[in-house]
């Protein structure tokens, strides 16, 4: 809960927001990123960490830049959440909110960024992997968490916010944000050889593809509860349409999140017409990325009671 003290009132200045928006938008770029190198199988193509074949700059060459460019946005990532950790400690302490979720962030990306390493110097197993990528998403939730509350907040201080997640629409909300969440990661456990299935995004409503997976039982578990899952979104976005008169905001985040799901359907269909492009594949998992994003700030954002 926000502290209504004098110092909280006079320290949650704009420069700290846009500092923890900034926060937010390198995470979502990064997890978007690591869904390119997946996409291009560029993963590997640094073999050596943190350098790149020995060097402060890679070879200029598509798969190792993308590789490189991918750790600069890591580092970039850290040094924004820590920046945004340390002013939330010092300046908000009350605001528990704002202050443990970067925290937790930081402390989740040092870890992803250990996997990192480990992948580029040994290979990660598909359980690591999974644990990997959950972590990622783990962090881009907390700070896109992070920047809804901080833009919920007056810069005074004087408006409280309370994240209350036992109301009916927040907790569909979060059952929905669980599934998507189970149903982004599991690919990694699936997938086996097959690197689409092990790239971020939703599941790709091919019997072709799932035969391709180190695990049919388990795609096709996957493909069931994907479906439970569009089943829920649409639930999702019919209750905010009933809400959009009290709630323009909630809607508005609906909204943003159905386009995204949509976009990510049209571009499966183009996947399974034209071909398994790597433009298109680039696009499934930028998109993945977006979406996730999006669903977690519906999330907050609907759980948000602001007095």
């Amino acid at each position: 809960m926000a502290s209504n003290s004098g110092n909280s009132r006079l320290s949650f200045v704009t420069w700290h927001k846009k500092l923890i928006l900034a926060a937010a938008i390198s995470t979502v770029l990064l997890i978007a990123m690591g869904g390119v190198l997946c996409a291009t199988r560029s993963i590997r193509d640094c073999p050596d960490w943190p350098g790149c074949f020995g060097r402060v700059i890679p070879p200029s060459e598509t798969g190792p830049i993308l590789e490189y460019t991918h750790r600069v946005l890591a580092a970039i990532s850290g040094l924004l959440i820590m920046s945004a950790a340390i002013a939330s400690l010092i300046r908000l302490t009350g605001m528990r909110w704002i202050v443990l979720p970067p925290l937790i962030a930081f402390a989740l990306l040092i870890l992803v960024s250990y996997f990192g390493a480990q992948v580029v110097l040994r290979g990660l197993s598909p359980g690591w992997s999974a644990v990997d990528l959950g972590s990622a998403l783990l962090v881009e939730a907390l700070m896109v968490s992070t920047a809804v509350i901080a833009y919920s907040t007056n810069d005074n201080g004087s408006r409280v916010i309370k994240p209350i997640f036992t109301k009916p629409f927040t907790m569909l909300v979060m059952a929905t944000t669980v599934v998507v969440y189970i149903l982004l990661i599991s690919g990694v456990l699936v997938a086996g050889r097959n690197f689409i299935t092990g790239c971020i995004g939703w599941p790709i409503y091919s019997f072709t593809l799932v035969g391709q997976d180190a695990s049919f039982a388990g795609s096709i578990l996957r493909l069931v509860l994907s479906v439970a899952g569009m089943a829920m979104l649409m639930m999702v976005w019919v209750h905010s349409w009933n809400m959009k008169q009290n709630q323009p905001a909630i809607f508005r985040y609906a909204c943003l999140v159905g386009i995204a799901i949509v976009f990510e359907m049209l571009i499966q269909a183009l996947l399974l017409i034209i071909n398994f492009s790597t433009p298109l594949l680039v696009m499934y998992t930028i998109t993945a990325a977006l979406f996730w994003g999006l669903l977690v700030a519906l999330l907050i954002r609907s759980s948000i009671s602001i007095k």
